[in-house]
């Protein structure tokens, strides 16, 4: 397992606090408390769970903000919503890259692995 850095140290340690998605701290809130950027927070989270494998969920309707994911239904939900926004930029992506084709003569190909319509196992 990957060293924790002082900011993933600080910001697992406010997480553990804010357990299920009926207890999230926002952003803001961690602003306040680590003195860091709204940028720094959330690259900071991503890396707690690409790297460290830390289960941290955010929430995009009311309660608002970042929790440490405690059971079944908060996985499934966190992971639609980011199956959701993944395939909302990869859908605008797309068009742009035609948009560009059509009046600059731009194209870019990339190659995702998404699959599509996938439930979490149970």
């Amino acid at each position: 397992m990957n060293k924790m850095n002082h900011l993933e140290k600080l910001i697992l340690r406010i997480l553990k606090r804010h357990r299920g998605r009926n207890n999230p701290v926002t952003c803001r809130q961690l602003e306040k408390i680590t003195g860091f950027s709204s940028r720094n927070i959330r690259k900071t989270i991503a890396n707690l769970v690409i790297r460290h494998r830390i289960p941290i969920a955010s929430s995009v309707h009311c309660p608002y903000g970042f929790y440490l994911i405690t059971n079944k239904q908060e996985a499934e939900t966190c992971l639609r919503q980011y199956y959701s926004r993944a395939g909302g930029v990869l859908n605008r992506a797309r068009i742009l890259n035609e948009v560009v084709k059509e009046k600059f003569g731009v194209s870019y190909q990339e190659e995702f692995d998404f699959v599509r319509k996938r439930k979490p196992s149970t």
